[in-house]
């Protein structure tokens, strides 16, 4: 009688375990077709986007040349468009003045730098990241003025490195790579407050850079300007957000062509007139 109930107990805890692998393997069968239909399903409709995109390129990039010579910012800002796209943005440092639009950070590389140009002492956009990225990158910041002791203190706590000055003279933003022991850049924030049309072309022609994070301030012939020089070296617009507190500034994100497989981005078309 034993020997039957023992039986009886194998053949049933048998049968839960065959059941339970079949409910399992069932249903992640079914999600898994289920997100390769919606992969399948994106990817089309990338393909379709990026068609549509490279027929009206030269319509929308003499468009933009037009707006650029116009001091309409709106319009202006509205002809900027996407030229790659980034399925997984995220806010980081909040929706206020100092946040911005990166893609994919979670994706950085195990050895990554991020560099923060322009503090202000307002770290929220610092903190985040460094976060979000798993607290493994080398936080590099500066700013013309000395930061107060609680930024320091933060900084210090993320085992960030602070400099001081006014970019790019006399602090060149290569100056501060180099004193960091850095050679590439996986996330650049700037808002140095014009400094950037001095000091941001011998950083990008230079040195390897993954995401630039900028905000441009000025006539629309001068956001195109920069934006040109950025082109030049490679990066593509993924996103494009007007400061509603400044008429005149603009927040762009932008993303390196050669970082597009690391970040998930896809290639739209290029409409930034090429130098």
């Amino acid at each position: 009688m034993r020997y039957k109930l023992g039986s009886l107990s194998t053949v049933l805890l048998v049968t839960l375990i065959c059941f339970t692998l079949l409910y399992y393997f069932t249903f992640t069968g079914k999600e898994y077709r289920l997100k390769s239909q919606e992969d399948e399903y994106l990817l089309e409709s990338l393909k379709f986007n990026r068609i549509n995109a490279l027929k009206i390129a030269k319509k929308n990039r003499e468009a933009l040349i037009k707006s650029s010579n116009s001091l309409n910012y709106t319009d202006f800002f509205e002809k900027v468009k996407v030229e790659a796209h980034c399925e997984h943005k995220m806010r980081i440092g909040g929706d206020g003045d100092g946040g911005k639009s990166v893609c994919n950070p979670k994706m950085v590389k195990d050895d990554c730098k991020l560099l923060s140009l322009g503090l202000h002492d307002q770290i929220e956009y610092d903190l985040h990241i460094y976060d979000v990225t798993g607290r493994k990158c080398k936080l590099i910041g500066a700013d013309i003025d000395p930061q107060n002791a609680t930024t320091r203190a933060l900084y210090e706590k993320m085992n960030g490195k602070l400099f001081v000055g006014q970019i790019p003279i006399p602090l060149s933003i290569p100056s501060i790579l180099r004193k960091s022991g850095a050679s590439e850049v996986e996330l650049l924030k700037i808002d140095i407050e014009g400094g950037e049309f001095i000091g941001l072309e011998p950083l990008i022609r230079d040195f390897y850079v993954c995401q630039i994070l900028i905000e441009i301030h000025g006539f629309p012939t001068i956001h195109l300007a920069l934006l040109k020089i950025m082109s030049k070296y490679g990066f593509r617009i993924f996103n494009v957000e007007p400061n509603p507190q400044c008429y005149f500034c603009c927040e762009y994100s932008l993303i390196n062509e050669f970082c597009m497989t690391q970040y998930g981005v896809f290639p739209l078309a290029i409409v930034i007139p090429q130098m």
